[in-house]
């Protein structure tokens, strides 16, 4: 009989974990989610909020954030595809697919897709980017006709 004990808790401990695991994915990908949309939206603040303000090159990202949507309307598509860590802690890659349009009328278009690595960490009920790369990822477009 112990056995059989031990071996539910064992079952109920697994299945304990893998739902924090999703919650922990779910949240960091609604995160991700949120950080798109707001390039999207012009939204400068609301991109940079996904971000912990004492990472490394985080103004020169809000930099080029800021450059980037003064200058083009910004589409994204992003896709993880390695998603490792716990209920404190994730490193994510995504395919991210960008689209930067002009915002010249029947201006120039350009796309860009490139692996971009995060790291992430959970601060109180949130997650924070603690870490992007590549920045150079963001930098304003070079639209030339």
């Amino acid at each position: 009989m112990p056995a059989i004990g031990r071996s539910r808790f064992a079952a109920a401990l697994l299945i304990a974990c893998a739902a924090l695991w999703a919650d922990a994915h779910s949240e960091v990908l609604d995160l991700l989610g949120t950080t798109a949309s707001a390039l999207a939206d012009f939204n400068v603040p609301k991109f940079m909020d996904s971000f912990d303000k004492e990472m490394p090159g985080y103004d020169k990202l809000k930099e080029s954030v800021t450059a980037l949507t003064n200058q083009a309307e910004v589409t994204s598509a992003i896709e993880p595809v390695k998603d490792d860590g716990d209920e404190a802690k994730r490193s994510v890659d995504l395919d991210w697919y960008m689209q930067v349009r002009s915002l010249v009328p029947d201006g120039p278009i350009a796309t860009r897709r490139q692996i971009v690595h995060c790291e992430l960490r959970r601060d109180g009920k949130r997650w924070k980017i603690t870490s992007i790369a590549p920045l150079d990822f963001f930098a304003p477009a070079k639209l030339d006709r």
